[in-house]
């Protein structure tokens, strides 16, 4: 067969029309689908890591979260009742001589993307209360910091007796209300805890609180 040579540089059987071949539509919106979700800057991926607390840490007790000193008489250990996995991170009450608020703090850093909805979810279980037990509070954040600290996320629990306790695990979860700003690249997720006990000497006393299953994905 021959071919001639157009203008257009387009090569040609002789005597025969060129035919456009238009693509079905339905094809290209599936086609165009996939490469938004390919091409997003907010594709759905965990962003935490060591989120189920299976991994121990070299200096702190868990291998990329750190443990802010927080004069307050709340040691940070592990537990073996999960929420998933093998095991928990557990706030435990230490002894005082009298009744007093008791502070503890554990976050971590996370690289994100501008522009992107952050869900955060968690679980947590208030295991036990200690002796001279008044309340337990929990606060949940994400947040990032400009001229100053601003919430992207915030979720607060609050036990004002002991009647939830050791019921199991309770599951967590919050989107945040605005996307991350322009220019922000790093949020910190934060959990911090307030027991106002005494506690005791022996373990079955002690005000025990467990974390586990924690999740931060852009959306």
């Amino acid at each position: 067969m021959n071919y001639e040579c157009t203008s257009n540089r387009i090569l040609k059987p002789e005597n025969k029309e060129i035919k456009l071949i238009i693509r079905d539509k339905k094809k290209e919106q599936g086609s165009c689908a996939k490469e938004i979700v390919t091409c997003s800057p907010c594709p759905p991926r965990e962003l935490i890591k060591n989120g189920s607390f299976e991994i121990f840490g070299a200096f702190n007790t868990f291998a990329d979260w750190s443990e802010e000193e927080l004069p307050g008489d709340i040691r940070i250990g592990d537990s073996s009742i999960p929420h998933e996995g093998l095991g928990s991170m557990s706030f435990n009450s230490l002894v005082t001589d009298e009744i007093e608020d008791k502070f503890g703090l554990v976050y971590q850093n996370v690289t994100i993307n501008p522009g992107c909805f952050l869900a955060l979810s968690y679980a947590t279980n208030f295991l036990r209360a200690g002796v001279d037990f008044r309340e337990l509070a929990f606060r949940a954040r994400v947040y990032y910091n400009g001229t100053a600290p601003t919430d992207l996320i915030n979720i607060e629990t609050l036990y004002g007796s002991d009647i939830l306790a050791g019921t199991g695990f309770d599951f967590h979860q919050k989107t945040s209300d605005v996307p991350v700003p322009e220019g922000v690249t790093n949020v910190t997720v934060e959990f911090q805890i307030r027991i106002t006990d005494r506690s005791s000497g022996t373990g079955t006393q002690q005000t025990v609180f467990l974390l586990d299953s924690v999740s931060l994905r852009s959306v």
